[in-house]
């Protein structure tokens, strides 16, 4: 039976921990490990995870000092002693056959990754609002909901979001590839450090490895108004531009591939054009803001954009570089 390590990272959710405690306690799949980041909690989350050790060996609490997301987890991966490794966010939960229909899909496939579909809850004002997820068009799954997709496709459906948000961490990662590539999450990102851990994962995965998109909705992801992600703008916000220069890297360095270079760039110019317009309806747009975005923009090209295999793609890259640079272009010609 192949065991799988749960990594969650807990902070000031002791209102909401119990539910996810108790649906990781509850899987059918017994073969399991629960890995417990306190990441400097005052809530007191930290008294609850020691109740649940207490109650289940299998649940196993580690603290630190409030140091993020990022970090919780890649301590959680040190700890992990699983063939697969997969998270939970402490204020999700997910259903009961979550991680048995994982399993069985990874070991009937051979699979290196699986993205699980999920029921999305967003609570605003007392009321929830309830969605499953759907895949884009361009995505063919089986009768059972499953798609298999190669690295370079499974990298594109992270930045595909006409139909849902792929890019979040509902993934079950093989942990013997993360050790010996020495894979972690970036804790300077505050946002996409998602898509740019499973990028990098994508990344150095064999040419032929197996991706599985399972989209049955059995994680529960729950947003709530007035969260980080819902209250509006703020400068960290800009730091999840910046993860989109890191991302544009990691596609020239590793996939070379023009569908997945436009659906990177796409969605970050995306993103930026709603950060804008939400800065300035909050009257929050300022100098400062503008220049990071436009840096944003610019960082996101290079020269190896204008190089095969982006060859045919090039003409409006080009045009937009040269937006950026005219003036540095020019500089030579006016003295």
């Amino acid at each position: 039976m192949v065991k799988v390590s749960v990594i969650v990272p807990v902070y000031n959710t002791a209102v909401v921990l119990p539910r996810c405690l108790d649906s990781i306690m509850h899987q059918l799949y017994a073969d399991w490990e629960c890995i417990l980041i306190d990441d400097g909690s005052t809530d007191g989350s930290l008294d609850i995870m020691l109740r649940y050790a207490d109650e289940d060996s299998r649940f196993k609490v580690l603290s630190q000092k409030n140091s993020g997301v990022s970090a919780a987890r890649n301590r959680g991966m040190e700890l992990a002693c699983g063939e697969y490794v997969t998270f939970i966010d402490s204020d999700d939960y997910i259903d009961a056959v979550y991680i048995c229909n994982a399993v069985n899909l990874i070991e009937s496939y051979n699979a290196d990754m699986l993205i699980s579909g999920y029921t999305e809850h967003f609570w605003h004002s007392g009321n929830v609002e309830t969605r499953q997820s759907l895949l884009p068009g361009w995505v063919e799954t089986d009768e059972e909901n499953v798609a298999s997709l190669d690295r370079v496709l499974c990298a594109r459906l992270l930045f595909d979001c006409s139909a849902s948000y792929w890019g979040y961490i509902r993934n079950f990662f093989r942990l013997s590839l993360i050790r010996t590539n020495g894979l972690v999450f970036d804790s300077s990102l505050r946002y996409n450090e998602d898509r740019a851990f499973t990028m990098s994962y994508l990344a150095y995965e064999a040419s032929d490895a197996v991706n599985l998109i399972s989209n049955r909705p059995y994680y529960n992801y729950v947003i709530r108004g007035g969260s980080a992600m819902t209250d509006g703008f703020n400068p960290g916000h800009l730091v999840e531009l910046t993860s989109f220069k890191q991302l544009c890297s990691i596609e020239r360095k590793y996939f070379r591939d023009c569908h997945l270079n436009i659906a990177i760039r796409h969605a970050g110019l995306m993103r930026k054009h709603y950060l804008k317009w939400l800065a300035m309806n909050m009257e929050r747009y300022d100098d400062g803001s503008a220049e990071h975005m436009d840096n944003m923009e610019r960082d996101m090209l290079s020269v190896k954009d204008f190089l095969p295999p982006y060859t045919s793609y090039s003409r409006a890259m080009m045009k937009r570089w040269l937006q950026f640079h005219k003036y540095m272009l020019m500089k030579p010609f006016s003295k």
